[in-house]
């Protein structure tokens, strides 16, 4: 893939080196209330999926990055904990386990930018979880989207090794409706000196909350809940809406009965 590498991962653990507490301890009470296994699909490093095995509960993650799960394997080993982990893209979710809770944080459903992988990948989803299990979902704000190129400013992070790593980009409107390009460049650098480059194109969807939540219906799930940060005040660190819904039971039986006949 030509996002989330090397580089993206160092910047991303210095730049983001732990989950928000309050946004943590929030998924922590929704995993006690479960009662059962949790899935994290597009994990990354850990920094949501660590601190919960930490705390005793069974949470299994999923991302598209190898970058990002070494990382996450590494952390693992560094905190003493056993990690399980699959390298693998939502839209094509085929995992051992069934969960009675699942989440994706901090608005990185956006990273399903075209229509059919937001709905393969939420049906992949659903035909996981055990029946009236919790799905919470953080959608992130749905903006406007310029069509001229804009420059970001650069930021820069120190890395554990002392290293530093300059991140910049330009950001444009993509092909797809209501989706932004970032085209990227990360550059590590030491004493001065360049020693390490790499480049990434990552398309961001700003869904809205009634396309998602339309979505979460045609691929069944119930009981859907919308909160925004005057519910919820922990959604003002991701800036994002939380969609809480339950999976129905039909996913469950169905995989049941495929899995009895094979």
């Amino acid at each position: 893939m030509a996002t989330y590498g090397n580089l993206c991962t160092e910047f991303y653990n210095a730049d983001k080196p732990s989950a928000p507490p309050e946004s943590l301890a929030f998924y922590l009470g929704k995993a006690r209330a479960s009662g059962g296994r949790v899935l994290e699909p597009m994990c990354g490093s850990g920094r949501f999926l660590l601190p919960m095995i930490q705390a005793g509960f069974q949470v299994d993650g999923v991302d598209a990055s190898s970058a990002m799960l070494e990382s996450c394997r590494a952390s693992a080993r560094r905190l003493g904990v056993h990690v399980c982990v699959y390298q693998q893209e939502v839209a094509s979710l085929q995992l051992p386990e069934w969960y009675s809770m699942v989440f994706i944080p901090s608005g990185s459903i956006g990273l399903l930018a075209e229509d059919e992988e937001l709905r393969t990948g939420l049906t992949r989803i659903r035909s996981h979880m055990q029946p009236n299990a919790e799905f919470l979902l953080e959608v992130p704000a749905c903006e406007q989207v310029s069509s001229e190129k804009v420059r970001l400013e650069s930021r820069t992070v120190v890395c554990a090794d002392g290293a530093s790593i300059t991140y910049s980009c330009t950001v444009s409107k993509s092909s797809w409706a209501d989706s932004v390009r970032f085209t990227g460049l990360y550059e590590k650098r030491r004493g001065g000196h360049v020693i390490d480059t790499e480049h990434e194109e990552l398309i961001l969807r700003m869904y809205s909350v009634e396309r998602v939540v339309e979505e979460l219906t045609m691929c069944g799930f119930r009981s859907i809940v919308v909160s925004t940060v005057s519910e919820k005040p922990f959604l003002s660190e991701s800036g994002c809406t939380l969609i809480e819904a339950r999976a129905d039971a039909g996913a469950y039986f169905q995989r049941n009965i495929s899995s009895r006949s094979s």
